[in-house]
């Protein structure tokens, strides 16, 4: 910055004098102000940038058990298949009852057991969800289990026995640990396409006996929102 400046007066001579505010003060915050507008206007990552595609749903599930128990096992959707409505359902992208829940790709599900206090779960507690598409012929946003892609052909060898069809194994469905972090979904693929999730199992396994009353269920659903849609 210049310490000095020349004017001329009104008699037309030319003077030095002192530059009081900095000589380019104005100029300088021109430019500062150039720069903020260019700052606000560049997409900046994590900052107003672009949202990710990986958005999530997530609910919790309450009352499912009461009394002091060591475990909880319970089975869901038993004797309903194909294309049967499915229930204690979870329909993704639909508020209310009457309408049509939006299909997804799936990337992971996550579940977490909740209470007030410390809670010790044995590592053979998990979840399991059917994966659910829309009933065109039903008037509810219900869904029905979908089912395996292929017939299956077991042959246990008179061992063992393969159950390979019905209600159950006739359905696709995935599984969610408790005490671990893995993953129900394989990550090298595009996920796995449902509009909804109904409850095949939860199982629960405790340290000591519990007063499971107030046992609750958070369920995040990891999903790839570019794949929305309304169809399969």
């Amino acid at each position: 910055m210049r310490r000095y400046r020349l004017e001329r007066n009104a008699n037309g001579m030319i003077t030095q004098c002192e530059n009081a505010d900095g000589g380019n003060i104005y100029a300088q915050r021109e430019e500062i102000n150039k720069k903020a507008m260019e700052n606000l206007q560049r997409p900046t990552p994590g900052k107003l940038g672009g949202l990710s595609n990986l958005q999530i749903f997530n609910f919790n599930i309450s009352d499912f058990s009461t009394g002091n128990n060591d475990f909880v096992s319970l089975n869901y959707n038993t004797t309903s298949t194909f294309p049967a409505n499915a229930v204690q359902t979870i329909m993704f992208g639909v508020a209310g009852s009457n309408n049509k829940a939006l299909y997804y790709n799936i990337m992971d599900v996550k579940v977490t057991l909740t209470r007030g206090n410390v809670l010790q779960l044995v590592e053979d507690s998990y979840m399991e969800f059917y994966l659910l598409q829309n009933n065109e012929t039903s008037t509810s946003s219900l869904g029905t289990k979908i089912p395996q892609p292929a017939p299956l052909s077991g042959n246990g060898g008179g061992a063992v026995t393969f159950t390979t069809s019905g209600d159950i194994q006739g359905a696709q469905y995935i599984q969610s640990s408790f005490s671990s972090d893995s993953v129900s979904v394989p990550s090298n693929g595009k996920g796995l396409r449902a509009s909804g999730l109904a409850l095949k199992r939860i199982n629960l396994t405790f340290g000591a006996v519990t007063n499971t009353a107030d046992l609750s269920i958070n369920v995040i659903v990891y999903v790839d929102n570019t794949s929305v849609s309304t169809t399969y």
